[in-house]
C-alpha cells in the first residue's frame, strides 16, 4: 500500500491522538478498562494487515505548530 506519509513498522512504534482511523482484516472484541471519573477507556487489538493513520492531533501537539 502506498500512502504519501512515512510508515513506521518496527514493534514497539506507538501513536497518541485525539482521533486515530484503523483499518484491519481481524479486529478482536472492544473491552473496556477503567478511566477517571465517567471517562472509559477502549481498548481493543488489530491483527492482519493492520493500519492506522492519526486524523486529529492531541491538542498540545497542535498548539505548539501553529
Amino acid at each position: 500500500m502506498k500512502v504519501p506519509y512515512k510508515v513506521y513498522y518496527e514493534r514497539g512504534n506507538a501513536l497518541s491522538a485525539e482521533r486515530i482511523a484503523v483499518q484491519a482484516r481481524d479486529i478482536d472484541r472492544i473491552r473496556l478498562i477503567e478511566g477517571s471519573s465517567k471517562h472509559r477507556i477502549e481498548s481493543t487489538k488489530l491483527r492482519n494487515s493492520a493500519f492506522c493513520v492519526i486524523e486529529v492531533p492531541l491538542k498540545s501537539v497542535r498548539e505548539k505548530t501553529t
